[in-house]
Order: C-alpha cells, then structure tokens, then sequence
C-alpha cells in the first residue's frame, strides 16, 4: 500500500510548517540505517540544537570563501570534457565537481577519490561499485517499497563513518587540534554534552548523502538546459543579474528532493515502532509544479516572476545546505558561461520521469552523454 501524500502548493506548506500535526521525529531510509539523520529527522526543541551548533559550517559567511576554489575545479572538470572531445555529464562533470566541493569545505580532500567511487547516492554505493546498478533499484529505493529486495546499501558508508569517526576520536584523546569537518563533529557538544556516536553518524550522514544527489540533479539538469536552450545560455551571459532567478526557477522545476516523509502522531499505534499508516509523504514536486501558482510550470523559463518554491523545503526544517549549493552551482554557472564549451547533445539522453498525479516531473538524470561540436 502506498504511503498517503501530501499534494499542491498550499497544502504542502501549512504541513511543513505544522511539526506538531506531521512531525519530523522519525527514521527514514529504515532499510539502510539505524540511526536518524541530525538535525533532519528531529522536532524542535532538539531539531534547533543541532541545526545551530551545525549551522558555522553552512552559513554565507563559511562558503564564500570557497567559491574561487569552485570556479577552478568546474573549470579544470569542463576543460577535461572538452579535451577528451565529450563526455557525460552526471558521472564525468556533476559527480566529480559535488563531491569535490564537499571536500574543499570539510577540508578533506583526501576523501575525493573514495566519494566519487559511491556513485550518486550513497544508498546505492556498493551496487555503483560492483556495476550492478539498474534504474529498477534506484526506483524501489525511491519509493521506500522495504519489501521489495534492492540494492540499497548502508554498508559502504557505514564502514567510511566508522573509520572517520574512530580516527577522529583518538586524534581527540592525542589532544590534536581540529583539522577538518569529522574532527569538528567528534568534540560537537550539544548543550554541554558529547554527542553519541549514533548522533555523530546521524549528522555525517546530511553533511555527506543530504545534499548529495540532489545538487548532481541541479549540475547535471542546469547543463542540460543550456544546451537544449541556447537563448537563455546567450541571455545569463549577457546579463549576470538574471542568474539568481534562473538558478531560482531551475530548483523549482527540477525540485532536486521530490517527496520527504513526516509522521502523524496521532495515526501512531502502541507498538515500539510506527506501522505504515502512521506516515505522510510531503510531495514537494507537486508544490512546485502547482499551476495555480506557477502558469506553464512543466516549463522552464529562466524569465520567470519569483514566487517562493519549496524545492529546498519549507519552515523550520528548510534545508540546511541550501547556502552550499546556490554557492556551488552559481559557481559553475559562472565558469560554464565564461567560456562555453560547444557542447551538444550526443545522441538522447537517459533520463527518469515520473507521473505526480498528473504532471510528468523529471525524477533524475541517469546519463547524459554530450561531444563537442564540430
């Protein structure tokens, strides 16, 4: 039986904003972790603790910086595409440049090689590992159908999480100082105590898969367009001001997160955990793609009147990362279009669409190969 969603614009709003009525106090991806994402899968007032103890390494102030060391690994990435004659661009541009990112804020560059291996979503990284994966197991992991065999894995990161965290510890006890984002969540203290190693996996696990295929959505989707549409790539050139609310209509339509679980306290039964009644799907996408707010919105126009998309959620639980990513793809934007690389399209991409009661939403990227035109 289907998890009951939410749908619409103004429906899934009041439900984001109302913690009480479809509460955020669960653990998701149950078929991969024992553990609850921090501070994702928490109510306030503890779900307020964490996200400001975090909130130094997500703030403008923190990612600025980075931005230089962005734009020269986009360009080296697009350079690279282009010498090579093509390329393709979620698995050879959009993975690479994410993950590369994350390494320069949490000042682990060591750590690339092995983040670029797990493939798109770390759910899947041991079946992107061995070459088994299928766009049949990326599906049912999308649609939490936990009785169905998958190749969804907790494994692999556990086992990254672990060692981190075990190497961080004893560089605590050695009174080492702190020298990158897993040393920094080690000695985390939360009103004065230490965090559980439980805690500590549950925050590693946003910093590292929350953000993770969703912004490899918004790079690939964001070249994708571009190419497809040469007006609004000549257009964002010429006028850099119109690049904020392009980025603003891309997440909107692209809706890089399309649905996140709550929970009704009220449906809750009496056992120790809550059956399938007791949860709700927010369907972000359908807000987004709502026409009643958005005219024409299965449509990208980078032209666009703002209006407030949820692609990034809404109220209190909004997305922490939401500064690291407009810093990351307006980066690329900026590097992509101060020398575009005469890329076209080589042969149709492979992309997933879903039908959201309706509308034909684009689910993800699963290949888009692209050359350089002659």
């Amino acid at each position: 039986m289907a998890t009951p969603e939410i749908t619409g614009y103004r429906a899934v709003r009041a439900a984001a904003r109302d913690h009480e009525a479809y509460s955020s106090d669960l653990q998701g991806d149950r078929d991969v972790r024992d553990y609850r994402q921090l501070p994702l899968e928490a109510d306030p007032p503890r779900h307020d603790r964490f996200r400001v103890a975090l909130e130094p390494y997500f703030n403008r102030t923190a990612i600025e910086p980075h931005v230089p060391a962005f734009t020269d690994l986009a360009h080296r990435l697009i350079d690279d595409i282009s010498a090579n004659g093509g390329g393709e661009l979620v698995h050879d541009l959009a993975l690479p440049y994410v993950m590369g990112c994350l390494a320069i804020i949490y000042d682990r560059p060591q750590d690339v090689d092995e983040w670029i291996s797990w493939g798109p979503d770390v759910w899947t990284a041991e079946a992107y590992q061995k070459g088994e994966i299928t766009s049949e197991s990326l599906d049912l992991g999308r649609n939490r159908d936990f009785s169905v065999p998958s190749q969804r894995s907790g494994r692999v990161l556990e086992e990254y999480l672990t060692r981190v965290f075990d190497t961080a510890q004893q560089r605590e006890k050695d009174g080492t100082d702190e020298a990158d984002v897993w040393d920094h969540v080690q000695r985390l203290q939360i009103e004065g105590e230490p965090l559980s190693r439980a805690e500590k996996f549950g925050i590693a696990n946003v910093l590292l898969a929350g953000g993770r295929d969703t912004v490899i959505k918004m790079t690939t989707g964001l070249t994708w367009h571009l190419i497809n549409t040469p007006a609004d790539r000549i257009y964002l050139t010429q006028e850099p001001e119109a690049r904020p609310r392009a980025f603003a209509e891309l997440a909107r339509y692209l809706s890089p997160l399309p649905k996140i679980e709550r929970m009704v306290p009220e449906r809750r039964g009496d056992g120790p955990e809550p059956d399938r009644e007791s949860y709700v799907l927010l369907n972000w996408a359908s807000a987004n793609h709502d026409q009643s707010v958005w005219p024409d919105a299965d449509r990208i126009d980078i032209r666009r009147e703002r209006n407030p998309h949820v692609a990034f959620g809404f109220g209190r639980h909004s997305c922490l990362g939401v500064n690291i990513t407009e810093h990351e793809i307006n980066a690329y934007l900026a590097a992509l279009l101060e020398r575009w690389p005469e890329w076209v399209l080589d042969g149709e991409p492979d992309i997933s669409w879903v039908d959201e009661h309706g509308t034909p939403f684009l689910d993800r990227f699963d290949r888009v190969p692209v050359r350089v035109q002659a």
